[in-house]
């Protein structure tokens, strides 16, 4: 069997065609995956993750192509791999229902970019695994593989030295502008990519017959990997690593004692490796240090290397909560793949409100498996249970009760096991990119092809010279596979010139350059793939402009012109988002803010769309405080005062330190002529609630317009100790300083503020003043706000801050020593 698993038979071997075509096909696959963690393009426009899965579908179109044009010329197909096989493609067909009955099957199939929530990517995963036995991968072409992806790894990190040595700007090639941007993506993918190259490594150096100068290349670039893993401290990759190396080094000391006959690749009796033994101790003895003393020596690195990177997510309790609600409401299917971030609008805890994360969307949970249990349900769980518990019963079959007659194959199978089970391990607890989860599908085919080649198993064959019935239905089902795959190709390239001319649009307005020709090309985006992202985008620039203009004093002609333009295609743009996905909060409150404009100049029913609007968002997102303050801003525009105060009041009672809801609370108050009244209720909130910056904030705005000096500084500088990156209470302190001649600690907290709001020219005109000696000529406003700095940034699933998360329901990534004190250039790029 093993024979005919790994050799070709006598016709295949004279048929230099055939040869040909399947030696093309599997160096495509290894191309392809060899250079994965490498590849990229210097096309800002792109993102980045979308560019990568674009790269292994074209490649596996490609291969798929090539390899059925060989099963044309050889008249036969033979495929043989382990029911966990069948386990993978039962979740790919789970997430596939999951998506057609969630109510939003674009997003929830395809999604934006192909993210790796979707359906279509767990697809993808499967067919990558599926692609190794099916082309019958041979020893050479996954050796090839094993080389450039150790290669890919070595150049990698000498890539990230270089940076951190001489600086993020050096080898940036426009795309990579901080230290922690990686042409691999995410910076603790970088981590998880560093311990597999460690662990191939150490089974490397443990079972193959190296040279010395191979020997050598696999020590340095275990050096380089550790070096890298220390600069990202990714926690459990740490425990993964010193429980691995352990166990090769006991293994590798005890081996010639229990395993009497076991052979080289070579067929030599086996020796013990020293080098493997200093490697793997080496290996083993820094985890332990990370492991124990993680938060003091990464402090210790992060000081050296100017990088503090703390990436979080929902713990395990959150997403079990948010599971314990979906599961309520659908518990065969869930909520439908890519949606975990619907599921988190509608069930976060409220408590979240009090943190730093009250306003971001989580698109996923603790980890990659978990987040797949939430969107597809109990058959999701099931199906990946079911996948996982055949996987590892093959892999253990492969490695200790098979027949080791190829020791080459032995190598493969027990590296390919390893790498697939730690990567698969990972998704656990973290969200891996793209890259990272191509490979764990990677891996876990060849772990297949290996399991063919030392298990004894049974190969299905169709061939035409044995069946010439079947033969013709083989002919007709390879024809219909490489029309699809062409076809797939074409759909691949359009989505790619889809998110092109978006990205440009996109950047075209951030630019302000021809912005005409930017809302053209946001159309013919939507046109190309009626993506309702594209017409949300639309909706929301052209609010922004309706904004701006509204705030003028006056309008040319040719400006009212283009309000009205604008507010057409705004209308348009916001009533396309609602209808193809009326679950999302953002399309409703995006069309609702444009008619709540509409409604402050008295459009007759822009009011009660508004309100629609409104309410539809606060019932897919009833834990967000903006809405109920943006619904008290529509109330003021038509002037109900009740109403508006009442909306304001709802929105401190979801999170009671909502600056921008307090501050328009106090504006009512002043409005209404109820200063004092509001003094003394505010008093006595802060008597109760002693350590809400928020609160004291206010509490320094209300006494700042009772003339109140003195008390009004003492609460500004409470808030300030409360918050140091408090930029407004900062702002108000040096407004009070320099109105009362103080310049000095004036100009003190205008350069923090500048610091929290790099870039702003005003906060930078008034320090030059002050420190000139001539009055600011900006006008001082205790009501006047500048942008608070952004302590927690969203780049897809990767959610970094700039502090330690102050609940368990959110859990740091990375081991984190003490909290900084500023937003780093690597943090507030993320």
């Amino acid at each position: 069997m093993q024979d005919t698993f790994l050799s070709k038979t006598p016709n295949t071997t004279d048929d230099t065609i055939e040869t040909s075509l399947r030696t093309i096909s599997q160096n495509i696959l290894v191309f392809v995956f060899g250079l994965l963690p490498l590849f990229f393009l210097p096309i800002a426009v792109i993102p980045f993750d979308y560019l990568k899965t674009l790269f292994v579908i074209v490649g596996i179109l490609l291969s798929v192509i090539f390899f059925s044009l060989t099963v044309l010329r050889s008249g036969k197909i033979s495929f043989g791999a382990p029911l966990a096989l069948g386990g993978l493609w039962l979740c790919a067909i789970v997430a596939t229902v999951s998506s057609l009955l969630s109510g939003d099957m674009r997003d929830s199939f395809f999604g934006n970019d192909f993210g790796i929530h979707t359906a279509l990517f767990v697809i993808i995963l499967a067919l990558v695994a599926t692609m190794a036995p099916l082309i019958r991968l041979g020893k050479t072409a996954i050796m090839r593989l094993y080389v450039l992806l150790v290669g890919a790894a070595f150049l990698l990190g000498l890539f990230h030295i270089v940076r951190i040595v001489f600086g993020s700007q050096v080898l940036s090639f426009g795309l990579f502008n901080t230290t922690i941007a990686s042409p691999l993506g995410g910076w603790n993918d970088l981590g998880l990519f560093f311990g597999l190259t460690i662990l191939l490594s150490l089974v490397a150096l443990e079972q193959l017959p190296l040279t010395k100068w191979g020997k050598a290349f696999f020590s340095v670039v275990v050096a380089i990997a550790l070096v890298m893993l220390a600069v990202v401290n990714f926690f459990a990759v740490w425990i993964v690593l010193g429980l691995v190396s352990l166990m090769v080094l006991m293994y590798t000391l005890t081996k010639d004692r229990f395993a009497e006959k076991t052979l080289t690749i070579e067929g030599k009796q086996s020796t013990v490796s020293m080098q493997s033994v200093v490697i793997s101790v080496c290996v083993f003895i820094t985890s332990v240090v990370f492991v124990v003393g993680g938060g003091a020596v990464g402090g210790y690195i992060s000081k050296i290397t100017n990088i503090s990177y703390v990436e979080v997510r929902p713990s395990l309790e959150a997403t079990s909560d948010i599971a314990r609600n979906v599961y309520s409401q659908n518990a065969l299917l869930g909520i439908g793949p890519n949606k975990f971030i619907d599921a988190w609008r509608l069930y976060k805890d409220p408590s979240i409100n009090q943190t730093v994360f009250w306003s971001t969307d989580f698109q996923g949970g603790s980890g990659y498996i978990t987040t797949f249990f939430v969107t597809t349900g109990v058959l999701g769980a099931v199906s990946m249970i079911l996948f996982f518990g055949l996987f590892i019963f093959a892999g253990f079959r492969m490695l200790f009760n098979s027949v080791h007659t190829d020791r080459f194959w032995y190598f493969i199978g027990s590296s390919s096991f390893v790498a697939a089970l730690y990567l698969w391990g990972m998704t656990l607890v973290y969200i891996p990119s793209t890259v990272i989860l191509l490979l764990a599908a990677l891996f876990t085919g060849i772990a297949f092809t290996a399991y063919g080649a030392l298990v004894p198993s049974r190969l299905f064959t169709l061939s035409i010279a044995v069946n010439k019935r079947a033969g013709f239905v083989l002919v007709g089902v390879v024809m219909v596979v490489i029309v699809s795959a062409s076809g797939a190709l074409y759909f691949v390239g359009q989505q790619y010139a889809s998110v092109y001319t978006y990205g440009s649009a996109i950047t075209q307005l951030q630019k302000g350059s021809d912005i005409k020709k930017a809302e053209a090309d946001i159309v013919s985006a939507y046109t190309t793939t009626k993506n309702d992202f594209y017409a949300l985008q639309l909706a929301s620039f052209e609010l922004a402009k309706i904004n701006a203009y509204a705030g003028a004093a006056e309008l040319t002609t040719e400006q009212q012109q283009d309000l009205q333009s604008s507010i057409a295609t705004a209308i348009q743009a916001a009533n396309i988002a609602v209808s193809s996905d009326d679950t999302d909060p953002l399309t409703w409150s995006t069309r609702a803010s444009i008619y709540s404009i509409l409604a402050g100049v008295s459009v007759e029913g822009a009011g009660d769309l508004a309100k629609e609007g409104f309410v539809n968002a606060r019932k897919f997102d009833p834990q967000n405080p903006l809405y109920p303050l943006l619904q008290a801003q529509l109330s003021s525009r038509i002037n109900d005062l009740p109403a508006t105060r009442s909306f304001v009041e709802e929105a401190i009672k979801l999170k009671p330190n909502y600056t921008e809801a307090l501050v328009f609370l106090t504006q009512i108050d002043i409005a209404e002529g109820k200063t004092e009244a509001a003094l003394a209720t505010t008093r006595a909130i802060v008597s109760l609630d002693p350590n809400n910056p928020a609160r004291y904030y206010q509490l320094g705005v209300l006494e700042s317009i009772a003339a109140n000096d003195k008390e009004s500084i003492l609460a500004f500088e409470r808030a300030v100790q409360l918050d140091t990156n408090y930029a407004n209470a900062r702002y108000q302190l040096a407004r009070l300083y320099a109105k009362n001649g103080d310049v000095q600690k004036a100009v003190e907290h205008l350069k923090v503020v500048l610091a929290l709001n790099e870039g702003n020219q005003e906060i930078a005109k008034m320090i030059s003043e002050l420190e000139s000696g001539t009055a600011p000529t900006a006008v001082f406003s205790p009501v006047n706000q500048v942008q608070e700095p952004q302590k927690v940034t969203a780049d897809n699933d990767a959610v970094t801050t700039t502090e330690n998360p102050e609940t368990s329901l959110i859990s740091p990534v990375n081991v984190v020593a003490n909290e900084p004190d500023v937003v780093t250039e690597e943090t507030q790029a993320q």
